[in-house]
């Protein structure tokens, strides 16, 4: 089993240069027709390249479904359904937002932590904080993952709105806002993901606003996702907890 592959699995011992793992889901058709069965691709990567697998509600905390008017939670199905194809319930937004249950990955170093710390933007939680490692030299974070699919069935009506995830993005036409348990998030790195129609892809490393907002330059027809990552240290910094907020759509 490949390392992403075990990223998404289980646990994993990192023994290379695999710092950010970031998370999204896609839909296989842009922008279905009311009548079309829209499959969804799970993928982990970096650089909004990365492994796909299939996606199985049931291996999520939470998983649903929402339309123009309905929630439909997808995790409480039976486990081996093998039409995973969702539908529309009207024209407009349809959102698939998820959470992960947690998962752990350990260091062989504190040096790898910290690179990967840097990687995602966080180095700044780690000033002042004295990094403790176990008695092997290792240290292990336990992650998790929210993400949100947006894709609309029909025409490119109706607005995302905040769902209830621990974090979570919300999109509007003011921008893009970054929401955690405690409110909008403001002054966080985040990293911005485009895929133009040539298929390269652009990133930038950009920051929540005073409101918690990012306003991205995306241009049309461009697939986009975007990325933060809140890193928090246990009282005794040998064990770390990661929480990775995503959200993919179509400008």
């Amino acid at each position: 089993m490949s390392r992403l592959a075990c990223l998404v699995m289980g646990s994993l011992v990192l023994t290379g240069k695999l710092y950010a793992h970031e998370f999204w889901i896609e839909p296989s058709v842009l922008m279905p027709a009311l009548d079309e069965k829209l499959n969804v691709q799970v993928r982990v990567g970096e650089h909004f390249e990365g492994e796909l697998f299939p996606f199985q509600p049931r291996a999520y905390e939470a998983a649903y479904w929402i339309g123009p008017e309905t929630v439909l939670p997808l995790h409480t199905q039976p486990l081996a359904q093998r039409d995973l194809s969702l539908s529309a319930q009207g024209d407009g937004l349809h959102i698939l937002a998820i959470a992960s249950f947690g998962r752990t990955l350990t260091y062989t170093s504190l040096s790898e932590f910290e690179a990967f710390a840097a990687e995602v933007g966080a180095s700044a939680v780690l000033a002042g904080v004295q990094l403790q490692a176990e008695q092997d030299g290792t240290l292990q974070e336990t992650y998790r993952r929210f993400s949100k699919m947006l894709v609309h069935f029909g025409s490119k009506s109706g607005a995302d709105k905040r769902l209830g995830l621990e974090y979570e993005w919300v999109q509007s036409d003011k921008g893009i806002a970054l929401f955690s348990p405690q409110g909008r998030v403001p002054h966080h790195p985040v990293d911005l993901f485009c895929r133009q129609s040539n298929g390269q892809v652009r990133q930038h490393r950009l920051y929540t606003d005073s409101t918690g907002q990012v306003l991205p330059d995306v241009a049309m027809a461009e697939r986009c996702m975007i990325n933060a990552v809140f890193l928090t240290p246990s009282k005794t910094s040998k064990r770390w907890s990661s929480d990775w907020v995503s959200m993919f759509w179509v400008n």
